[in-house]
């Protein structure tokens, strides 16, 4: 009889086991665990990532799957103090690990960046010079040295004249003043003393008074100065009507420019060969040729010669000439280059002068 109870009991208890375990596999959750202290439970999901640098990504997801154990449990009986055997379940558990890649590997290229070429000019082209003639511009002529700004040329005039004028002063310090008559004599001759002066260029006012027998007549006013050695260093002059009595009539002058323009030689300048070549521009006085002289200290003249040039054309002030001029020295030689004109009235003279200093040499 206490064996059939004791039986009882056990099937009562294994009966029990069973719900339990049918029951907790209901729920979703395996008989071993229940049996088994420490079980096997699944593992999160883990993510791997491989990566390539540069060059491309994997993601690799690894699952555990959990194998479910069989509803049956080895029971094997432990004995005990009082003799009754202990079932003891021992569940089998098999893991499967599967992986799976999430996502095929994605590649990356890495961009080079590569810089464009740069821009090349094309070459310019560089002109051929052509020949093109040599441009010399003319110098403009400047104001004369010897100029006589008034009276004008012909201007009608009454004692005294009032002059005004400019000139290079004389190396004596003196500028010689004349006023010759239509029959060639001298009405008035002055010598002003601008000492202080000497050498230069200076302008000034000068009355000149005269006298004349009949009511009136032709004359020429003359200015002019003279170097250490005597020599004309310019003349200037104008020709007018003198009047006894009546009213004056101011003209405005002919000559303000330099007349005689010498542009080579220079000043100072030193000429070999016996043989002077004289350049320059000129704007005559008159129709008269312009007569060109070599003077020494001596006064001498040691070279000459002439040259007919026209009136001015063109809107030009000035008319270019070229002459030679021989001379004949016998060693280094001083002398004063002048380059006049004469009279071509009834009153004789130089009307108009004008000089350089140069050296000579055989």
């Amino acid at each position: 009889m206490r064996e059939r109870v004791a039986l009882c009991l056990r099937v009562l208890a294994l009966l029990a086991s069973i719900a339990v375990l049918a029951g907790c596999q209901a729920r979703g959750i395996p008989a071993s665990s229940l049996l088994t202290p420490v079980a096997l439970r699944t593992q999160p999901t883990e993510t791997l990532t491989a990566t390539q640098t540069g060059t491309a990504t994997m993601t690799l997801t690894a699952t555990l799957t959990e194998t479910p154990l069989p509803d049956t449990a080895t029971i094997s009986p432990t004995p005990t103090e009082t003799g009754t055997p202990t079932e003891t379940p021992t569940p089998t558990i098999s893991p499967t690990v599967t992986l799976t890649p999430r996502f095929p590997p994605t590649y990356t290229r890495t961009v080079t960046r590569t810089p464009w070429p740069t821009r090349t000019p094309w070459p310019t082209r560089t002109p051929v010079p052509t020949s093109t003639p040599t441009f010399t511009p003319t110098p403009t002529p400047q104001e004369a040295y010897f100029r006589i700004m008034r009276p004008g040329f012909f201007s009608r005039v009454i004692s005294p004249i009032q002059m005004d004028a400019s000139a290079v002063i004389g190396d004596n310090g003196l500028l010689n003043l004349i006023l010759i008559g239509e029959d060639s004599r001298e009405i008035v001759r002055q010598a002003l003393d601008f000492r202080v002066y000497a050498g230069q260029r200076i302008s000034f006012s000068q009355q000149i008074p005269f006298d004349i027998k009949g009511a009136g007549e032709t004359a020429r006013l003359v200015i002019s100065s003279n170097d250490r050695f005597g020599r004309l260093i310019g003349v200037a002059s104008v020709d007018l009507v003198l009047l006894k009595l009546g009213q004056e009539q101011i003209y405005a002058p002919l000559v303000d420019l330099e007349p005689y323009v010498v542009t080579f030689p220079k000043p100072g300048a030193t000429v070999k060969g016996g043989m002077v070549q004289v350049i320059g521009l000129a704007r005559p006085v008159n129709t008269t040729p312009i007569i060109i002289e070599l003077i020494d200290e001596t006064g001498k003249v040691v070279g000459s010669g002439q040259v007919v040039v026209g009136t001015p054309s063109g809107g030009h002030t000035h008319t270019p000439y070229e002459v030679l001029i021989p001379y004949e020295v016998q060693g280094p030689t001083p002398v004063r280059l002048t380059l006049r004109q004469e009279s071509n009235t009834r009153i004789p003279g130089t009307v108009a002068l004008s000089s350089l200093l140069i050296l000579l040499e055989p």
